[in-house]
């Protein structure tokens, strides 16, 4: 029996229960309660229609230092993300942070990342196609994006294994429950990949390189951003554009190969990519949703959400919420509102400033597995985890003949 806050009268839930099998206790929760207070602190909104609209809510601010400082963390590499970086930011400086890189990000940007892309999905399949298997989180997941960014940024071949491994050092201190040793890994990732980036950007400065760095370096001089600054919001395009994306491709394609008839759909007809990754994207997100912080009391339902706590606006939920989506526990590529699953990039003022990168990620690594390995398929379902920011998942084997 769940116990209720004696101030708002909404439920308790216990973090264990969210960890045994998240999508089940939102569901149970989701039918009489708009939003849950979590037994961790902080509360969780549930349904579809409240998330959209509180991710335009003003009442709704950016985090900045709120999550670090919960952990224990004031300053260093890591701190430096959420304290300069766009994400985190609210008002003016969220402005000028996410001009320099949405203007980077225009025009060709798009289509040039998208070649990145595609080059190195068939790269890492040719790579492994003759041993006939392959493990999709390690082998496939987490190479392709930070691959494809570092093609993006100009990474040189010769640095290209330290800049995947210190990527992925920095991005284990987004998942779910990082130890001690992790946390003081992604610290030192952190400053080196901080470093790293300076000199590229310096170089572009210079005119040694070209593109979106480029582009970048003249945009984030015009809004005047801190050199700091201006590190930052690379280092946080990265993240952004690696650790959700890990995740939610091996669910796009997990799911798709347990659907057969629907496997088989995309093979003989790739334009259903754009369907598949969107389904995917709401069936099983690589993040659970967006955090905020309440600066005056919200109503729902009736029920007050307090002041000055931390909220999760629970993407994890609204894409399950059975009201909007029918059959919301069956995976179907055919859904006729799949375009709802854009939920998954925000809204408001924070919308995900790379969206369009993020679907160009999923779409080019399922389309080069459908194009290259039709006959793919999948030992068995991969176990998924997180329910409040970034999620994470466990081993996945494919193989093939």
């Amino acid at each position: 029996m769940p116990m209720f806050s004696s101030s708002i009268n909404v439920p308790v839930v216990a973090a264990c229960d969210l960890e045994a099998d998240a999508h089940e206790t939102f569901a149970w929760y989701r039918r009489s309660f708009p939003f849950i207070a979590l037994d961790t602190g902080g509360y969780v909104v549930l349904r579809h229609g409240d998330v959209a609209r509180l991710m335009h809510d003003p009442r709704l601010q950016a985090t900045e230092i709120a999550m670090p400082a919960q952990a224990g963390i004031t300053q260093g590499a890591l701190f430096d993300i959420f304290a300069h970086g766009m994400l985190t930011a609210n008002g003016e400086a969220h402005a000028r942070r996410r001009s320099a890189v949405s203007r980077a990000l225009a025009g060709q940007v798009s289509e040039q990342f998208r070649q990145h892309m595609r080059r190195a999905a068939q790269g890492l399949i040719e790579d492994c196609y003759a041993r006939g298997r392959l493990e999709l989180v390690s082998g496939y997941a987490e190479k392709l994006p930070v691959m494809a960014l570092a093609s993006l940024l100009g990474v040189g071949d010769a640095d290209l294994l330290a800049f995947m491994q210190y990527v992925y050092a920095m991005n284990a201190f987004f998942r779910p429950k990082p130890t001690a040793d992790q946390v003081a890994a992604a610290e030192a990732a952190g400053s080196w990949i901080r470093d790293y980036l300076d000199g590229l950007l310096a170089d572009a400065e210079r005119g040694r390189s070209h593109g979106f760095l480029a582009r970048y370096a003249e945009f984030a001089g015009q809004e005047r951003l801190s050199r700091l600054e201006a590190l930052v919001q690379i280092v946080q395009l990265i993240i952004g554009g690696t650790e959700s994306v890990r995740t939610a491709l091996v669910a796009q394609i997990a799911h798709l190969m347990t659907n057969r008839d629907q496997w088989r759909a995309v093979c003989v007809d790739p334009t259903l990519v754009g369907k598949a990754v969107s389904e995917g994207l709401r069936f099983e997100p690589g993040i659970a949703g967006a955090i905020r912080v309440s600066v005056a009391e919200i109503e729902i339902d009736g029920l007050t959400l307090p002041a000055g706590q931390l909220v999760l606006l629970s993407s994890l939920s609204a894409l399950r919420d059975e009201t909007v989506f029918d059959r919301p526990n069956v995976f179907d590529i055919s859904r006729p509102n799949l375009e709802l699953s854009r939920l998954v990039f925000g809204g408001g003022a924070h919308r995900c400033v790379a969206d369009v990168m993020g679907r160009i990620e999923l779409e080019e690594a399922l389309l080069a597995l459908v194009e290259r390995l039709p006959w793919l398929r999948i030992d068995g379902l991969p176990a998924f985890h997180g329910h409040m920011f970034v999620r994470s998942v466990g081993e996945c084997w494919v193989c093939w003949e």
